[in-house]
């Protein structure tokens, strides 16, 4: 792509996420709510709704905008050749998707299949005509491997505001499956728990509509509110340095609203906090303890590495939290543990450590397994960590052109082991 191509696409990204941020909800549809918010008798009831409707509608449509339209094409080559999750998605569920993006990234979404230019453009072309039907017949019609597109399609995130065009049915569904799924991380724990609050409301007849019942919902919506407002903060504070100047910008005016200024205050400080709370140690018979017998899942230490004992590496590990290799949380480091040695396997699902190299490169991360893993296998580095730029090949060859000041505490940690 020439730099003129890249300046266009960029602008129309930014005019594009500038005009859903602006308007998150239809406009006749946000007339609606705007008249109910105005005859709410009540103010904080009115100051719930605005929260909602100003501050987290927002907040989460440009969450995901950039996330879709920007990160995913980003690492389109690293997600589509990740085969830990074989999605299965009908062509219409494709197609769908599809529709939630622009124009751009359905063209960096449609590269990945394996069909000729001409049916590349048929299938734009029936998305840019919202032409379900043909687009699926199309689709079909090529019996081509949908995988990599379905891949990338299943990591886009929903479009929270949808909710909004629902039907009674769809929406009832929808908190169902919300309140009934289970989740590792607590932010989603936390935004489940608050759904589940709110699910006795949906639907209730008229007759219990009462002002104690109406005055329970607005409580227990804004209880809802205030986990999702956390866990898209935590999201935006845990990879801040992955947005850009003007993203950062853009999302900075939205959270500058005095109607949620008190609060993002009151998130940040208890955020704070449990960063410095998040005291990473590991048990003395760490090394001693019993190696998982799933060698797809983990790494071998060198046992020089494992020599210098639990300290070090605790150390070692700190070091590429506060570097921001690493996300600086206990679940990130204690996995991060486990896939270097199978020491320990933290429980549930075992998700992509993200991996913030210098330049964006993955120098850093290619030394740690040259010099510290005994059997250097890159094809499972690319598989239990994402977000660099991986070399083509020879990954070896590039350790050594690691940052300098990175491989000079390496040899702190590890002297008899890393190379300066």
């Amino acid at each position: 792509m020439n730099n003129k191509e890249a300046i266009r696409r960029k602008k129309l990204y930014f005019e594009g996420l500038e005009r859903a941020v602006a308007k998150p909800i239809p406009e006749a549809l946000a007339e609606e709510i705007e008249a109910y918010i105005n005859n709410l008798d009540e103010e904080d009831n009115q100051l719930i709704l605005r929260l909602w409707k100003e501050v987290l509608g927002p907040l989460d449509v440009a969450r995901a905008f950039i996330y879709n339209n920007r990160v995913l094409p980003q690492y389109k080559e690293q997600v589509i050749h990740d085969d830990t999750e074989t999605p299965f998605m009908q062509p219409e569920e494709i197609y769908d998707t599809l529709k939630t993006l622009m124009l751009p990234t359905v063209g960096e979404f449609l590269s990945v299949l394996q069909i000729s230019s001409a049916e590349r453009k048929g299938l734009f072309g029936f998305i840019e005509s919202d032409d379900k039907d043909s687009f699926v017949s199309l689709l079909e019609k090529t019996q081509c491997d949908t995988m990599p597109l379905a891949r990338l399609c299943s990591r886009c995130m929903d479009d929270v505001m949808e909710g909004l065009t629902m039907t009674d049915e769809e929406r009832t569904l929808c908190i169902d499956h919300l309140v009934g799924t289970m989740y590792d991380d607590d932010d989603n724990e936390n935004c489940r728990e608050a759904g589940a609050w709110l699910q006795s409301f949906v639907g209730r007849s008229e007759e219990e509509d009462t002002p104690e019942a109406t005055e329970q919902f607005f409580s227990d919506f804004f209880d809802y509110l205030v986990s999702q407002l956390t866990a898209d903060l935590h999201y935006y504070w845990n990879y801040y340095d992955l947005f850009t100047l003007k993203e950062q910008k853009l999302i900075e005016s939205i959270l500058d609203n005095p109607i949620a200024v008190n609060l993002v205050n009151q998130i940040w400080e208890e955020y704070k906090e449990s960063i410095d709370d998040a005291s990473f140690s590991l048990p003395d018979d760490f090394f001693e303890s019993k190696c998982a017998a799933d060698d797809t899942e983990h790494l071998h230490l060198k046992l020089s590495v494992e020599n210098m004992g639990v300290e070090a590496f605790t150390e070692f590990i700190n070091y590429l939290a506060e570097k921001g290799f690493i996300e600086n949380v206990l679940s990130v480091k204690n996995l991060l543990a486990y896939r270097l040695t199978g020491h320990y396997r933290p429980d549930g699902d075992l998700p992509a450590i993200h991996w913030s190299g210098k330049n964006n490169k993955s120098y850093e991360l290619i030394y740690v397994i040259r010099y510290l893993s005994d059997r250097g296998d890159y094809k499972k580095m690319r598989r239990f960590f994402e977000g660099p730029e991986w070399v083509k090949d020879k990954d070896s060859s590039y350790a050594n052109s690691a940052d300098t000041e990175f491989r000079r505490r390496m040899t702190e940690f590890y002297p008899n082991t890393c190379v300066f």
